[in-house]
């Protein structure tokens, strides 16, 4: 009896050196794994489209570089979530040529199991605080539109301090609210105009993804008021959404059907348009991490 069940047991267990499957890894018939999850905020991204805007029709080209870290608090022991966005690069030709250009874009979440305040008093105190604290950086922002004319807008800096209800355990959702301070330069025939805002305006920003990554859903939302150093306030108001559906991969590299629109109140070009504009185009995400 006592060999029998020996030999049951050995029967049962797994062969030396095999590995549990994975959700996101299915095996072909010579038993070769293949990827069907692909991180949405991690790769070389690749793109091509068509842009309208007001009226007006171009194509367009995108490039940049996505870089994720932090994917689970429990498996990472981190409590820090990160999305980058690198050297982002969004050319138009058509009726309105131009290019969009930010050299960095990023989203640093800290995630706590307990937030709370500490009041260092003789006697410290403790107050709840049941959110995650997020900082949103963008720097270098540059928009050139040949259609205006000669001149430009950069964006130097922008800083958000938000904190985010949802306090996702992952860094596959957030919601992020909370004040900006930004300084803009536009440049034009007619000289150079600073507009500052003081953590005078409020951000939102909303990341959702699929848990095998591919469907993908970013939403910002950005308003308040400028300050130029010459005197004078302006309201400025923006909105952007951007989803993305992996459809196929070709050499496990993902490739999305990407659709996005948004709409600017005073604060578009050189002359503080009111805009709105519509995207649609196909992406590649070459190098993407797989889940």
């Amino acid at each position: 009896m006592l060999a029998l069940g020996l030999a049951l047991l050995l029967a049962s267990a797994p062969a030396a050196g095999a590995q549990p499957t994975s959700p996101c890894t299915r095996e072909d018939t010579p038993g070769e794994g293949y990827p069907v999850c692909f991180d949405p905020g991690d790769g070389v991204l690749v793109g091509a489209g068509l842009t309208g805007r007001s009226g007006a029709t171009a194509a367009s080209l995108r490039a940049g570089i996505r870089i994720r870290t932090g994917y689970s608090s429990h498996s990472k022991g981190t409590p820090w979530f990160t999305n980058h966005r690198l050297l982002g690069v969004e050319l138009w030709d058509g009726d309105q040529r131009g290019l969009d250009f930010v050299a960095y874009d990023g989203l640093l979440r800290r995630h706590l199991e307990e937030g709370f305040i500490l009041v260092p008093t003789s006697r410290p105190v403790r107050i709840p605080f049941p959110f995650d604290v997020t900082v949103a950086v963008r720097a270098a922002h540059l928009q050139r539109r040949v259609w205006e004319g000669p001149g430009w807008t950069l964006e130097t800096g922008r800083v958000g301090l938000l904190i985010d209800p949802l306090r996702s355990e992952t860094g596959k959702a957030w919601l992020g609210l909370g004040p900006v301070a930004s300084h803009t330069l536009r440049r034009s025939r007619d000289g150079t105009t600073h507009m500052l805002s003081p953590f005078t305006s409020l951000m939102v920003d909303l990341g959702l993804e699929s848990d095998d990554g591919l469907w993908a859903l970013r939403a910002t939302g950005l308003a308040g008021w400028n300050l130029g150093i010459d005197g004078g306030t302006r309201f400025r108001a923006r909105a952007d959404a951007a989803l993305e559906r992996v459809f196929l991969a070709v050499a496990d590299q993902p490739i999305a059907l990407r659709l996005s629109g948004g709409y600017v109140r005073g604060d578009a070009g050189l002359s503080f348009r009111d805009e709105w504009t519509l995207d649609a185009g196909l992406v590649v995400r070459a190098f993407s991490t797989k889940w």
